[in-house]
């Protein structure tokens, strides 16, 4: 009786040891460049994650650029001017869909940012090695006006331990503003117009109303699930 006891107890830790190098391992699959910020998705729940961002006639026709073990790749070819992806940038989550300027300009800033991750940078690199390459004209800001779309309610901060935040949903439009202050244009956060940030890569921000948003975040439900559950957040409610 005592051997065989002692079998089983052996046969659980074994199980119980194979389990959680199977956990490791799939977790490991799990993120990009070894980074806990940089959660990679299953490819068909990336597409729908990144065609959020761009209002409904525009989705179809779109291209979709999705993220894999080797950087940013083509998942979809479109056919109108709008090119999606989901950004993860310094381990920020969200859905953007640029127009034919911002992928020009501003869409390579992604796919920068993912290689470099592979090669070990860290995000205060990155950002000063962006902030070097827009200085000596390896980027360039946008050349015209032009809009990108973020209409997901879906954005997520992570950490570099992996925890993830939510980001209050604030479903918007872009417009290309390089250089800008809220002072040129009467911006203030929060109100109708405001900047994002002051730069080469400068938008300024305009909220959608109330109904909008309503509605969107009534038509995200089963997206937002399914998102989260991959990603793990685990809601303090």
């Amino acid at each position: 009786m005592r051997e065989m006891l002692s079998a089983a107890v052996a046969v659980a830790f074994l199980s119980a040891s194979v389990a959680r190098a199977q956990g490791t391992q799939d977790n490991a699959a799990g993120v990009f460049a070894g980074s806990a910020q940089y959660p990679l998705l299953p490819r068909s729940l990336e597409i729908e994650l990144a065609l959020s961002a761009a209002p409904k006639h525009l989705r179809d026709q779109a291209a979709v650029w999705v993220l894999e073990k080797s950087g940013y790749v083509k998942a979809t070819s479109g056919n109108n001017a709008f090119s999606c992806l989901v950004s993860r940038r310094g381990g920020d989550l969200f859905p953007v869909c640029w127009d034919a300027e911002g992928a020009r300009s501003l869409l390579r800033l992604d796919f920068d940012d993912a290689q470099l991750r592979l090669v070990g940078k860290s995000g205060s690199e990155i950002d000063a090695i962006v902030a070097q390459r827009f200085k000596e004209g390896q980027y360039h800001p946008p050349s015209r006006a032009g809009i990108a779309y973020m209409l997901s309610p879906l954005r997520y901060r992570i950490d570099d331990q992996g925890h993830v935040t939510r980001t209050p949903s604030n479903p918007h439009l872009m417009f290309y503003g390089p250089n800008l202050t809220d002072s040129d244009i009467g911006g203030a956060r929060g109100s109708f117009v405001f900047m994002n940030r002051v730069g080469p890569d400068g938008m300024m921000i305009v909220p959608l109303g109330q109904k909008e948003r309503d509605a969107i975040a009534a038509e995200s439900e089963s997206l937002t699930t399914q998102l989260e559950r991959v990603i793990r957040f685990q809601s303090s409610r």
